[in-house]
């Protein structure tokens, strides 16, 4: 279950980061199970306490054939398999055991804890498998591995950037990689793709979106806490996302607006809720940049129009929740909401991305609106990197103007497609309307550029040294 993922990716995968052992410390880290228990079990309680007060074989196997029943002995048995894994966790930091050698039993312990529980027991009086790194001195003494003591500070940077956000980055790549084998081995389809292209669509965009946020995080140097407070959000409420749109793949069902069943009704308000949150942590962490000097002043723009594009581009998804004429006469209604606009889901799509060929698609100006955040800074990275080549971008003004008609560009692609898919219009069969805004945006872009690329009369400065251009990377 996606609510326990990132419970067990902290301890599988960061068990020696101080918040992993914070959280997992507290005896509610078991409990977010047990919320689908109380969901699904409490309606159905004078079918479960008699099955419990006269348990037998037959009784429960009648109880269970209840899909909703199932569900919530499904929780139970992920709520014990969390707290199992919890115990071998504390239990071998505690014992100062090689995370080498917990790490694997702690991941048997995900489905398979009647086998891990014997297995830990017999190792853990092993005095062989203890690892002197977790005392104290010993961790202090290796905050920065060996193999990175001589490492170039792009490499010592992403050592130190924000722990939650690189852990959700590891967790999306790896279910991205995951489910590009998936579409090798499973032949599965769901409206018309394979199966397990969402969620590698999904880990890989959100791997990049924890990536990014993980590298402007390490930027400011003012209110650290509150970045960090505000990343770790991201994080958790990213891999929750991955998580449940991977739960609904191996399921074999839709995770966005399937309201089917009363388990799918609640991954969709689950994964809503989480968006809701992760649009509110992601405006509070563009005010954040906003009011930060992190960075010289084209990078520092590139870093804000970014972070505010990104923003507006999540925003989009709301217009998705809402359901269609054809779905308010459904009875019952199993869909609620959709992403293209005056076609169903799942018609004629584009190669790789799906999106519709015969009418509107929200996810065209989604998928454009939250990239801006790699893209904006990436373009201003660039920009520095050419100033060595490039004697016009020597000065910094013309490279703040660059960044902001880039960003103008980028911002009016995202306007463009967000009002053709409104109209139900396919982002590769535009209209007179929208062809004349793309040339009045296009030829806005040019004039903008020309008068960017104006140098100030005064002398412009010396090209920067290569330790300069290395310090906008990190």
């Amino acid at each position: 279950m996606a609510c326990a993922s990132p419970f067990w990716t902290l301890m599988i995968v960061a068990p020696g980061w101080k918040w992993t052992k914070r959280i997992m410390s507290s005896p509610w880290s078991v409990t977010p199970p047990l919320i689908f228990w109380f969901v699904f079990a409490l309606p159905r309680m004078a079918e479960l306490i008699p099955a419990v007060l006269k348990p037998t074989l037959g009784g429960w196997q009648a109880l269970i054939a209840d899909p909703a029943a199932l569900t919530f002995v499904w929780a139970q048995i992920i709520a014990w398999d969390l707290f199992i894994g919890r115990w071998i966790y504390l239990d071998s930091r505690k014992r100062g055991i090689n995370p080498l050698v917990s790490s694997p039993i702690i991941a048997l312990a995900i489905g398979l804890s009647p086998i891990a529980v014997p297995l830990y027991l017999l190792i853990r009086n092993r005095p062989g498998l203890r690892f002197t790194v977790f005392e104290p001195e010993a961790r202090a003494r290796t905050t920065i591995p060996a193999h990175l003591a001589d490492a170039g500070p792009v490499r010592r940077a992403v050592f130190g950037w924000h722990r939650p956000l690189m852990v959700a980055t590891g967790f999306s790549f790896v279910v991205c990689a995951i489910s590009l084998i998936g579409m090798a081995v499973d032949d599965r389809e769901l409206l018309g793709l394979p199966i397990w292209a969402k969620a590698a669509k999904f880990g890989l965009s959100f791997g990049l979106y924890t990536l990014t946020l993980a590298w402007m995080l390490s930027l400011p140097r003012r209110h650290v806490k509150l970045g960090q407070k505000l990343g770790t959000i991201a994080a958790v409420t990213t891999m929750i996302e991955v998580g449940m749109v991977a739960l609904q793949i191996i399921r074999g069902t839709r995770s966005h607006f399937n309201i089917a069943t009363a388990f799918d009704t609640t991954v969709w308000v689950i994964m809503a809720a989480v968006v809701l949150v992760l649009w509110v942590a992601n405006l509070l962490t563009a005010v954040f940049i906003c009011r930060e000097r992190i960075a010289a002043a084209p990078e520092l723009w590139a870093c804000r129009l970014g972070t505010v594009i990104s923003l507006a581009g999540m925003a989009v998804a709301f217009f998705m929740t809402t359901s269609t004429a054809d779905q308010r006469t459904q009875t019952p209604r199993l869909i609620n909401g959709a992403h293209s606009v005056g076609v169903p889901d799942g018609g004629p799509g584009m190669p790789v991305t799906n999106w519709s060929t015969t009418g509107g698609d929200l996810r065209v100006p989604h998928f454009i609106g939250i990239h801006a955040l790699q893209a904006v800074p990436l373009f201003a990275i660039l920009l520095t990197i050419l100033v060595v080549k490039l004697p016009v971008l020597r000065d910094s003004l013309v490279r703040v103007r660059l960044v902001w008609t880039f960003s103008g560009f980028f911002a009016g692609i995202f306007l463009l497609t967000t009002w053709q898919a409104l109209r139900g219009q396919s982002v590769i069969a535009p209209d007179a309307a929208t062809l004349v805004g793309v040339a009045v945006l296009v030829a806005g872009t040019a004039v903008a550029t020309t008068w960017s690329l104006r140098r100030q009369a005064e002398t412009m400065p010396e090209v920067p040294a290569q330790k300069d251009v290395e310090e906008v990377l990190v």
